[in-house]
């Protein structure tokens, strides 16, 4: 993207946004003086190269591996196999192993308790669908369906989700909370690029728990933006940001 010192002078918040997804070549008297890159959160050092993360919004699309939002519908339509579309790229969700469910059912048992009494939210788990598009593209081009992410997070929690229910049963809004449980096959997709699809989506809150580790990282987003985050280890209660009250004990997280 190439954009003149005066556009980036009167809107610079918006390139600083744009950087994220794609190189901005800036320009002066039509040649080109600077380039805007997006620093990536906790580095050191200066870095210069492609902008971070590269699976944003402007994934590379290859040809024998890119499915597109269709393809995608009728390969899974009749399958009983469970799947992801991140970016293009289909993903199959492996059985979850007997660790994965007992902690999945820790968790969803603490925050089945705490909303059991809320008005408007509950916790659900997978697998259920979710659909999420990257807001950034709306400042690059007008959004498409092929922008479409589907991902089945292991709990999520809905808020005022009777209005985004459509005429097929299916849940069309975005949860303001999401749990994923890693496992050794997913630790990277779940870390690295569905932390980021989550953010840049509109989701509030995600929490990465690492049954190997024995932590739970919890990450809250606003406007878009890494907002605060934390990690909780055995001895400590792993609290949430955005819902002042839900916390799980980390030792009865894994039955330690």
């Amino acid at each position: 993207m190439y954009v003149s010192t005066t556009e980036v002078q009167n809107n610079f918040g918006k390139y600083l946004k744009l950087c994220k997804v794609e190189n901005v070549i800036i320009t002066k008297n039509g040649k080109k003086r600077a380039m805007l890159l997006y620093y990536p959160r906790n580095s050191d050092g200066y870095e210069a190269g492609e902008p971070f993360p590269s699976y944003g919004t402007s994934p590379k699309k290859h040809p024998d591996t890119y499915v597109t939002y269709q393809q995608f519908m009728e390969m899974t339509e009749n399958s009983e196999n469970r799947y992801e579309l991140i970016d293009g790229e289909v993903f199959l969700l492996a059985s979850p192993s007997f660790t994965h469910q007992r902690v999945l059912s820790n968790i969803n048992d603490e925050f089945r308790s705490f909303f059991k009494d809320h008005e408007t939210c509950d916790a659900f788990v997978a697998p259920l669908d979710i659909e999420l598009i990257r807001q950034q593209i709306k400042l690059l081009r007008e959004e498409n369906e092929d922008d479409i992410n589907i991902v089945q997070p292991d709990i999520m929690v809905l808020c005022d989700y009777m209005k985004d229910i459509n005429a097929k049963d299916k849940y069309m809004g975005t949860p303001s909370l999401v749990v994923e449980i890693l496992s050794p096959s997913t630790a990277s997709k779940d870390r690295i690029r569905k932390l980021g699809l989550y953010m840049e989506s509109g989701v509030g809150e995600c929490w990465i728990v690492d049954p190997k580790g024995g932590k739970v990282m919890i990450y809250a987003f606003k406007e878009r933006e890494f907002e605060e985050d934390d990690i909780f280890l055995s001895g400590a209660r792993a609290q949430s940001f955005i819902y002042p009250g839900l916390g799980v004990d980390v030792d009865d997280l894994f039955d330690k």
